[in-house]
């Protein structure tokens, strides 16, 4: 069906913000017309509630995953910390691109690269950018956040699939965030990673090395 005009985004955008929403005596009001689009963090939360409720059960040991988001506590079966993977940003295929150790703690990971439409030889990400309304155009083509919290990890990898890579980056730094964003150009794909998760994954690596 294409894409929509100059006018109909500018119409959606007049209907877009929390600066429409108000909280009222535990009830919410809204203008007509305006959605509550809970989507960026459903996932996140609900991972968040089964592990929470693992945990008020006594068990220690378990992975809980809802659509790529994963909250994990403790080991695996082969007594390691459980491994996620990280796919490759590639459209046409699956295959993994790296693998994260996860101690106690939530991954979600946020890309361009399944959910987008061609439209006359132009790619369009379902990840809009708020401030003008049209689908996010940067070189970032995936973003992964570690996290105590799948809900959160969930909503800061969402959020930075609209900042964008150096944007993503310096609030990763300032706020001392574990994050991978992985960057596509001229068909190739890098990695970017955040100090903290280079420490992070150093300090897993080096415990390993001694418990072996």
């Amino acid at each position: 069906e294409g894409v929509p005009s100059d006018f109909d985004i500018r119409k959606a955008l007049a209907l877009t913000g929390f600066e429409n929403v108000f909280l009222r005596d535990n009830s919410i009001e809204k203008p007509e017309g305006i959605v509550i689009d809970l989507s960026a963090i459903a996932k996140g939360y609900a991972v968040d509630v089964i592990s929470e409720l693992l945990d008020g059960m006594g068990e220690h040991q378990y992975m809980v995953e809802i659509g790529g988001e994963v909250r994990a506590k403790g080991y695996n079966d082969r007594r390691n910390l459980w491994q996620i993977g990280i796919e490759a940003p590639d459209e046409n295929s699956r295959r993994l691109l790296r693998v994260v150790p996860i101690k106690n703690m939530a991954m979600a990971t946020s890309g361009d690269y399944r959910n987008f439409f061609n439209f006359k030889g132009q790619a369009y990400s379902h990840t809009l950018n708020p401030n003008t309304g049209w689908p996010v155009s940067h070189n970032m083509a995936s973003v992964t956040v570690l996290h105590a919290t799948a809900v959160y990890a969930d909503g800061l990898a969402t959020a930075f699939s609209v900042m964008g890579p150096t944007a993503t980056m310096e609030f990763a730094e300032a706020n001392k965030l574990l994050v991978l964003a992985i960057i596509r150009e001229e068909g190739k794909l890098t990695e970017i990673t955040s100090s903290e998760l280079d420490r992070y994954l150093a300090s897993v690596a080096e415990k390993r090395k001694h418990n072996l």
